[in-house]
């Protein structure tokens, strides 16, 4: 059974796994992990930075890796994505935004903004979801009208290239990207990542399919253990008699306490 560890509880945690040639020396990133990394107003930033400072970085001396999944690095730019989105209307709303936008436009972006705001103060980022944005999209002309600024050429203005820069960010970081498909990397795994496997995953707790894939393939790897700040990864770990662990923000990591799995291990 997967047992979860909290930052606090990583040094003697880790200790017992060096030199056991079972593992390799390295680990995936979830998605929240590197939006804390590189997102200093996200809610886990500040432990996160902490424990990479003090346990992880430390461990590059002796050949530690950092991965992500095509899933954790896909969300991560669909996060950045949003949020330079988000920052961008965030001017229109407040008028200092050099392309004009029609008032029906902006009167939806302000609405939107505060509904966002109603989420950030009940401890969400501070970020439009993709149902805001479209909703805001869908009042903006597609192309330039009655001098109006169009969503295209705002997307040019905002977007361009944006993507780019933000995975170039994780890659100086010393992310790399994990794929079975590597012939470099086949000794990072024990066995196929398999499609079904997924599935079951997800159905034992009604996992998010996204996060069910990352685990998968964390389980075909042969890294033990990821890193995580997500409640239903850490959820799904503890529900689980085969995959393994997984090591999180002590604030998360509290949290499984009152939830009574038969057998579970919270090492927080």
């Amino acid at each position: 059974m997967g047992r979860v560890i909290a930052f606090s509880e990583f040094a003697d945690y880790y200790a017992q796994l060096r030199g056991d040639a079972r593992f390799s020396k390295g680990t995936i990133l979830d998605t929240n992990i590197l939006i804390a990394l590189t997102y200093d107003v996200n809610i886990n930033s500040d432990e996160v930075e902490e424990f990479f400072q003090t346990a992880l970085l430390p461990e590059r001396k002796n050949g530690f890796r950092f991965f992500t999944t095509v899933n954790t690095r896909s969300e991560y730019l669909d996060f950045h994505r949003r949020l330079t989105m988000t920052e961008y209307l965030r001017d229109i709303a407040d008028g200092v935004s050099p392309l004009k936008a029609p008032s029906q436009a902006k009167a939806q972006v302000q609405y939107q903004l505060g509904l966002l705001k109603r989420r950030t103060e009940q401890g969400s980022d501070p970020v439009l979801n993709d149902k805001q944005i479209k909703t805001i999209k869908s009042v903006f002309s597609a192309g330039r009208h009655s001098g109006h600024s169009g969503w295209l050429s705002m997307c040019e203005n905002v977007l361009l290239d944006k993507l780019d820069k933000t995975e170039q960010e994780i890659q100086d970081f010393g992310i790399e990207y994990i794929s079975q498909h590597d012939p470099h990397q086949e000794a990072l795994f024990s066995k196929r990542i398999d499609w079904p496997d997924a599935k079951r995953i997800a159905e034992q707790t009604c996992l998010g399919l996204s996060d069910a894939m990352i685990l998968n393939a964390f389980q075909c790897s042969r890294f033990p253990f990821v890193v995580s700040a997500d409640f239903d990864i850490g959820y799904a770990v503890l529900a689980s008699n085969a995959l393994k662990d997984v090591v999180m923000p002590d604030s998360v990591a509290k949290k499984y306490r009152s939830y009574h799995f038969d057998g579970a291990s919270i090492d927080s």
